[in-house]
């Protein structure tokens, strides 16, 4: 694989981690009201929070995969995707376990793309965000993970 190609994704995901830390402190942020403007605003980050998520698995599709799927699910397969070791290719970038906690968030983003600010559930948020944390921090350490590989395979192409 490029040199070039494998610095340049190296940099976008670094980019988006700290895009992640970002929107957890602004989670972290927002007092804890239940009016709706609350709930909107927590939404949207929690929205944002998967939209990072997937544009990491999006940039590695792309460039380490050679393509996205085209499907009707593709967002759903390239969860599922990022939990594949692909021999010759690349490690998995996520564990299942993680892709199964994603997928909550990834659920979440296509309700709230689909729906009414005021037709949001408390109870749904308040899930999301108890978990976010840790969803998170476990994230961060796949992800650096797959940050040494990048790290490994620059070095061999150097």
């Amino acid at each position: 694989m490029d040199r070039i190609i494998l610095l340049t994704l190296k940099a976008e995901i670094v980019k988006e981690l700290e895009n992640l830390e970002r929107l957890s402190d602004e989670l972290g942020a927002i007092k804890s009201k239940n009016t709706p403007v609350y709930l909107r605003s927590k939404g949207s980050i929690l929205h944002d929070f998967y939209n990072c998520c997937e544009r990491i698995f999006k940039k590695v599709a792309f460039e380490m995969n050679g393509s996205l799927d085209e499907s009707d699910r593709w967002h759903k397969a390239l969860l599922y995707k990022m939990t594949i070791n692909i021999d010759g290719i690349r490690p998995a970038l996520i564990s299942n376990s993680l892709a199964g906690q994603l997928y909550d968030y990834l659920s979440f983003r296509h309700l709230f793309r689909n729906i009414y600010g005021f037709e949001l559930k408390k109870d749904k948020i308040d899930f999301l965000i108890k978990k976010h944390r840790q969803v998170t921090n476990d994230f961060i350490i796949e992800l650096k993970e797959f940050l040494l590989f990048l790290d490994n395979q620059i070095q061999k192409e150097g």
